[in-house]
C-alpha cells in the first residue's frame, strides 16, 4: 500500500500538508508554546518516512512545488508592515541598526563558539545563516561552502526554539517595547518567530516581518565576507 502511495507524484505534498494540519490541531487543543505545528509536523513526517521505508530524496522531489512557493509566500508578510509603516518611519535608525547588530552577533557567535569547541569548518559555515528564513539560508549556505541540508535543520531548530520560548525570554528580560519584541523575534527566529510575533500583536508581527526581510538581505550580503575574514 505504501509503495503505491509513494508512486503518486503528490504524495509528498499531501504528507507535508497533512502533517502540518495535524500539528495545528494539536497546538490549538493543548495551547503549549513548545507544540509548534512545524515541530509536530516534522516528527510525524519522519515517523511516516521511517515506517514506510521511504527515501528522503523521493519525498524531497515530490515537495519541489512547496519549496518553490517559500519565497513568494514571504511577500505576504509585507501587508502588515505596510499597515504600520508610520511606526517604521519614526524609528527607522534604531530598527535597522538593531537588526544589523543582531545579525552580526548571530553569525559571529556561530563562528566564535564553533572555533572554541573545535567544530569542523564546514559545519561552522553551515551554521552561519541559521538565523534567516529558509529560502535565503539555503542559497547563502551553498555560496559560502556549507551543507544546505544541515543549514535547513538548524534554521528549523532555531525557529522552533525561538517561536516556543522567545516571547517568554523577552518578558523575563523585562523588555516591554512592542517594536523591540518584534525586531528580536524576526531577526533571530525568522518565519516561525514572526508567526509567534503576530500572536503577540499586530505591531510585533509587522516589525518581525520587517526584521526577517532585512536580516535575510544583510546576511546574504555579509555572510561571505565574514566567513572569508574569520575562517
Amino acid at each position: 500500500m505504501i509503495d503505491i502511495l509513494v508512486n503518486i507524484p503528490v504524495f509528498g505534498v499531501l504528507l507535508t500538508l497533512s502533517g502540518f494540519w495535524v500539528g495545528i490541531l494539536i497546538y490549538n487543543k493543548f495551547k503549549f508554546s513548545f507544540l509548534q505545528p512545524i515541530l509536530t509536523a516534522t516528527i510525524l513526517i519522519i515517523v511516516v518516512l521511517k515506517i514506510g521505508n521511504i527515501d528522503y530524496e523521493v519525498y524531497k522531489a515530490q515537495n519541489a512545488f512547496l519549496n518553490f512557493m517559500l519565497a513568494p509566500a514571504a511577500v505576504v508578510l509585507a501587508v502588515p508592515l505596510y499597515k504600520n509603516i508610520h511606526i517604521l518611519k519614526k524609528n527607522v535608525v534604531p530598527v535597522v541598526m538593531g537588526i544589523v547588530c543582531g545579525s552580526i552577533v548571530t553569525m559571529g557567535s556561530c563562528i566564535i563558539f564553533g572555533k572554541i569547541l573545535g567544530t569542523n569548518k564546514e559545519i561552522i559555515v553551515s551554521m552561519v545563516p541559521k538565523g534567516v528564513t529558509n529560502p535565503i539560508a539555503i542559497e547563502v549556505s551553498q555560496i559560502i561552502g556549507g551543507i544546505p541540508e544541515l543549514t535547513i535543520a538548524l534554521v528549523v531548530f532555531t525557529g522552533i526554539f525561538g517561536g516556543s520560548f522567545g516571547p517568554e525570554v523577552i518578558k523575563f528580560l523585562g523588555i516591554k517595547n512592542k517594536i523591540a519584541k518584534g525586531i528580536a523575534l524576526g531577526s533571530m527566529c525568522h518565519a516561525v518567530g514572526t508567526a509567534r510575533a503576530f500572536k503577540e500583536g499586530e505591531i510585533e508581527g509587522a516589525m518581525s516581518s520587517l526584521a526577517m526581510g532585512i536580516a535575510g538581505i544583510f546576511t546574504a550580503l555579509a555572510a561571505p565576507f565574514i566567513v572569508n575574514i574569520f575562517l
